[in-house]
């Protein structure tokens, strides 16, 4: 038994649900509850009672709850108390991020806390959103940059917008529209969409959904990259078109065109995440430098 069976435990108790708490956990419902199984068979108890409209604790799924919620507790005061009273130096900042972000304002507020705190070491993780969630959920990563993530996360974790990225579609750069100016994104209404994979960007279709459904139409999402770079590539290879962030622009993209809507205008968020623990003291100083460039 791991800390993180008591984790997914906790958190399918919490919602009685196993599909609900697969989305919190950001993994499948059938891995979810096989990690569960695999846990009642080790302590030789039923921890739940299974019915069609969810799940229900057993007596003994109640008095494990308590106790697995205090080892948690315990678990995690005994990190912190590690990190606070028995350490001499500061602990390095550790990042996770995409890469349409470190060419933007992540980049730029690194800058100015190496030349503030250069006693801190930076350590930068290139991850997917999906796995950024998983690592905050560790505490591998203290901070997380990931876009635009899901609502949902908000009640879980910190989330605060960095700024607003204007969204556009990419075309290949052969396609009929790619020498204008700007277009209708209803223009697009008839192409096939690329769209990306829920396993690394969840909730990302449902928001491309979204700004297609303000210019009228349903998108025909028919292929999922599973990051930016090779949505770009899909695009160039004339398998469909797509809408990103603009700031992905900093990513390569040959044969690919960046065009911008004139209608409808819609706008991305670019997200910082974190715990909404006591942050460490490295994590504390990053964040007043964010906080400063935001207010730039």
């Amino acid at each position: 038994m791991e800390l993180r069976h008591l984790k997914y435990f906790v958190t399918v108790a919490e919602e009685l649900n196993f599909s609900r708490a697969a989305v919190r956990l950001f993994i499948s419902q059938p891995a979810l509850s096989r990690q569960i199984k695999n846990l009642e068979d080790e302590l030789g108890v039923v921890l739940f009672v299974r019915q069609s409209d969810g799940l229900i604790l057993t007596q003994a799924g109640q008095f494990f709850l308590a106790q697995a919620k205090n080892i948690l507790n315990r678990s995690h005061v005994a990190v912190q108390t590690l990190k606070t009273d028995y350490t001499n130096t500061l602990e390095p900042l550790v990042i996770g991020y995409i890469p349409t972000i470190l060419q933007t304002f992540l980049g730029q507020t690194l800058h100015r806390f190496g030349h503030t705190y250069p006693e801190v070491a930076v350590r930068l993780q290139e991850m997917p959103p999906a796995a950024q969630v998983r690592a905050l959920r560790e505490g591998a990563i203290d901070i997380a940059f990931m876009g635009n993530p899901p609502d949902e996360l908000d009640e879980e974790f910190t989330v605060k917008c960095v700024k607003k990225v204007q969204i556009v579609a990419l075309l290949p750069d052969n396609h009929r529209l790619a020498q204008e100016s700007s277009i209708n994104l209803a223009e697009l209404a008839s192409e096939k969409f690329i769209g990306m994979s829920e396993d690394t960007f969840p909730g990302r279709n449902d928001r491309i959904r979204g700004v297609c459904d303000e210019a009228g139409f349903t998108p025909n999402l028919h292929l999922f990259a599973d990051s930016h770079a090779s949505m770009i590539t899909l695009v160039a290879a004339g398998q469909g078109v797509a809408i990103m962030p603009n700031e992905a622009q900093a990513l390569p993209h040959p044969q690919v065109v960046f065009m911008p809507l004139h209608h409808p205008i819609y706008y991305a968020r670019s997200t910082a995440m974190w715990r909404k623990e006591t942050p460490t003291k490295s994590l504390d100083k990053y964040l007043k430098i964010l906080f400063e460039h935001i207010q730039d």
